[in-house]
C-alpha cells in the first residue's frame, strides 16, 4: 500500500500530506506528515488531521508507539503554521485522540480508549497554551 494524503488549508496557502508508512497489526495504518512539502522527521501519525478555519492551526493525531501490545499511546500535537511552532498535548494511553474540531479560539477533540469503550470530551484554548516548541525544519 502506498498512498498518500492531502489536507489543504481552508486559505489554500498551506498544504498536510500523510504518506502511508505501515499499518499495526490487525489494526489502522500509520503516517509520516509533511507541512508545505516537509516532513516532519521521527513522527507518525494517525489519520485524523483538521485545520483551523482560519488557516493558522493544523491538528493532527500523533502516535506514540506501533507496537500494539502495548499501544494504543497518542496525543494530539497542534501546530502554529504562521510562527513555525507546535505543542504536545497530554499523552492518552491505550487510546486514540479523534474527532477533531476547532471553535473560535478554542480546540476540541475526543479521547476515545478501545479497552474500555469509555469516550471523553477535551477542550483546550489554544490562547492558553504555554508549552510552544519551535519546528526544526
Amino acid at each position: 500500500m502506498s498512498h498518500k494524503i492531502m489536507f489543504t488549508s481552508p486559505n489554500q496557502k498551506h498544504e498536510a500530506r500523510l504518506s502511508y508508512e505501515g499499518e499495526i497489526r490487525f489494526g489502522p495504518p500509520y503516517f509520516r506528515l509533511e507541512l508545505n512539502g516537509k516532513v516532519l522527521p521521527g513522527r507518525l501519525f494517525g489519520k485524523e488531521v483538521c485545520w483551523s478555519d482560519d488557516s493558522k492551526y493544523l491538528a493532527a493525531e500523533e502516535w506514540l508507539t506501533t507496537d500494539y501490545q502495548i499501544g494504543p499511546i497518542t496525543r494530539v500535537l497542534l501546530i502554529d503554521v504562521e510562527t513555525n511552532r507546535y505543542s504536545e498535548f497530554k499523552v492518552i494511553e491505550k487510546g486514540f485522540a479523534e474527532d477533531f474540531r476547532f471553535a473560535r479560539d478554542t480546540f476540541i477533540y475526543r479521547k476515545h480508549f478501545y479497552g474500555t469503550g469509555q469516550v471523553t470530551e477535551a477542550e483546550v484554548d489554544i490562547s492558553r497554551i504555554i508549552n510552544w516548541k519551535k519546528i526544526g525544519l
